[in-house]
């Protein structure tokens, strides 16, 4: 069985409460924590200074503007990137598992806004790592980039092909948004962070029992953002950042009847494959991203409150963190125990979906 032996997470030192943001848009606190039970997110060193200078602008559509126009102060170079996360994720997980980069045989990295256009982060990763010649498997899944993450990996290893891989979630997703009433709606949900998980080839019934994904193309414009994608020529022009083109979109109702939907539809097919039911699995680790989401999936299914672990009031959705950040902060916490029966299920962007069960 592949097993995982060590997990770390990173998210960044600035915490933005709701109250910060009620300053910078036409919000508050209680709106906020009643349609997503988020109180605090992390957010990178730049999105912080920004919105303590755009909660004082007068004209803040205006400042926002400027921001994605000229950078703040005139400063477009980042001070902290997607692999910076990654990497003190990654490293934490290592030390975790009592292994060094170099005994890892594969790395298998998610992230939804990269470094660069290209390579992906988990080639920026490898090199931070000083990994020369180390495989890495590229993801960009979304929300649910972890759960499909440690499926290729465990695949990889029941072949025969690795018998070390380290799995990593990692955004910067605060940077991408606009702050103003016009992005309201995504950008009091979204923040930063990394989680990661060593997974090992071990003999024994403890591990990786099974993993189910799923996709849906014809649902994708309910959550997708064209930034920089070729659906302009040219991907990048002063005319789609004037027509508002350059800011991610989604269709909020959408998201969470298609959620709901699969989130159900995936746990029940996890489950039914390993013949247990709701009342065998110990811990239940869903991807944090809205608590009314992980709520209705949570009556739905019947499972009992105290058996689902959240931290999305803490977070918010750090989207393919999400799982690896939770799943560490439970373990820490001593709420995952060997022999545990662990479900992890996540949703994002596609819409793609999946789940998996681990024997701890």
């Amino acid at each position: 069985m592949n097993r995982i032996v060590g997990t770390g997470m990173a998210v960044p030192p600035c915490v933005v409460d709701n109250h910060l943001l009620s300053r910078c848009m036409n919000t508050s606190d209680e709106w906020i924590v009643q349609r997503t039970g988020i109180r605090e997110r992390r957010v990178s060193p730049d999105t912080y200074r920004m919105l303590q200078r755009l909660a004082e602008a007068p004209d803040k559509a205006a400042f926002m503007k400027s921001v994605f126009a000229d950078g703040l102060d005139g400063k477009i170079d980042s001070s902290m990137t997607v692999s910076d996360l990654a990497l003190q994720a990654s490293e934490r997980a290592l030390e975790n598992a009592g292994l060094t980069a170099r005994d890892v045989d594969c790395l298998v990295v998610s992230s939804t806004v990269p470094d660069f256009a290209y390579p992906h982060p988990g080639c920026v990763l490898a090199g931070r790592l000083a990994l020369t010649s180390t495989p890495a498997i590229c993801l960009q899944q979304g929300c649910a980039g972890f759960v499909y993450g440690l499926a290729i990996a465990d695949q990889m290893m029941r072949g025969g092909m690795y018998r070390q891989v380290l799995v990593v979630g990692a955004e910067l997703l605060s940077t991408i948004f606009d702050y103003t009433d016009a992005g309201r709606d995504m950008a009091v949900l979204f923040a930063d962070g990394a989680g990661a998980a060593v997974l090992r080839a071990e003999p024994g019934p403890r591990g990786v029992l099974s993993s189910h994904l799923h996709t849906d193309g014809t649902t994708y414009e309910g959550l997708s953002g064209e930034i920089w994608g070729t659906s302009t020529y040219p991907p990048v022009s002063k005319r789609k950042f004037d027509e508002d083109r350059m800011r991610p979109r989604m269709n909020g109702r959408q998201v969470f009847v298609q959620a709901v939907r699969h989130f159900k539809e995936v746990v029940g097919e996890c489950l039914a494959a390993n013949g247990v039911g709701i009342g065998d699995v110990n811990r239940f680790i869903f991807h944090q991203a809205n608590m009314r989401i992980i709520e209705a999936v949570g009556e739905g299914l019947r499972i009992p409150s105290d058996r689902l672990y959240n931290n999305v009031e803490r977070y918010g959705n750090t989207a393919a963190a999400s799982v690896p950040i939770a799943l560490h902060e439970a373990r820490e916490a001593g709420l995952v125990k060997d022999g545990d029966l662990v479900l992890l299920a996540a949703f994002g962007t596609g819409f793609s979906w999946g789940a998996t069960l681990i024997r701890w």
